[in-house]
């Protein structure tokens, strides 16, 4: 009998909350939670969205990526921020957008903020989207 393939990354769902658009005061939501490669977490995310702006301006997806645990530091992670978008025809798409402008960016977690041009056509890019992946999977709180 055939098992099914274990994912590489596991997702541990940490929070959410809730409050109001300043714009609109439709609902908007956040969660969060940490990614882990085996028995190693490899990395934090936070999704922030507002109920009716999935398709402009979007859901901001914070990454934190790299080291955690007593003996790592802010040094040995980086930041990385995507918009998620929900097209008219029904699909999704995802752009990596400057982490520099997002909370993730600023909030001391990251020794180093990665720019649109610091991950897209970089080895980088490949592990941002499987990570991605993983969250999109298993965190089914923010579809």
């Amino acid at each position: 009998m055939d098992r099914p393939e274990q994912p590489r990354f596991t997702i541990e769902k940490m929070g959410e909350s809730g409050g109001h658009c300043d714009c609109c005061g439709n609902e908007s939501r956040c969660v969060w939670g940490m990614v882990h490669d085996g028995p190693a977490t490899i990395a934090a995310y936070w999704m922030h969205w507002t109920v009716g702006h999935m398709s402009d301006p979007g859901a901001n997806l914070d990454l934190v990526i790299g080291k955690w645990g007593d003996e790592a530091s802010a040094d040995d992670r980086v930041a990385v921020s995507l918009i998620h978008r929900e097209m008219e025809d029904g699909s999704s798409s995802l752009m990596v957008v400057n982490a520099g402008d997002r909370s993730a960016g600023n909030g001391g977690l990251a020794g180093a903020v990665l720019a649109r041009e610091d991950v897209i056509g970089t080895p980088v890019a490949a592990n941002v989207f499987a990570l991605v992946d993983a969250i999109y999977e298993q965190d089914a709180r923010f579809f």
